[in-house]
């Protein structure tokens, strides 16, 4: 993949080189493929590889693993759901056991313990 941008050509490149080297800084900013040692000497060059495909593969492979993931997701969240259901249904249910079967209405001021049973119409406190 070639781009003419102003008066250069510009590629992608994928870049092999020793372990323990450092490209060259290029007097335009980049860097050249000088291959430099810890102490900057010269030790060789880089070797340049067009980086189309490697992109392509890497976008591919992405992909892949992506849905993969997305996959598995979707196969697991029934089972987290199911697992996960009876724990939530019994919190609900000792909720409710904790409640009055009859509703409750205070009444008076609100210093006043009086309460009346909805149900009934008698009043304790």
């Amino acid at each position: 993949m070639n781009i003419r941008w102003g008066g250069s050509v510009w590629e992608l490149m994928l870049v092999k080189r020793a372990v323990g080297t450092a490209l060259s800084n290029s007097a335009s900013g980049g860097y050249s493929t000088l291959l430099r040692d810890g102490a900057r000497n010269l030790v060789g060059h880089a070797d340049l590889f067009k980086g189309g495909r490697a992109v392509a593969g890497i976008v591919v492979i992405s992909a892949a693993a992506s849905s993969a993931l997305t996959v598995a997701t979707m196969k697991v969240t029934p089972r987290l759901k199911t697992k996960f259901r009876p724990a939530a249904q019994d919190t609900a249910a000792e909720a409710a056991e904790a409640t009055s079967d009859t509703p409750v209405e205070e009444t008076g001021s609100p210093g006043a313990a009086a309460t009346r049973c909805l149900t009934s119409g008698r009043t304790s406190s």
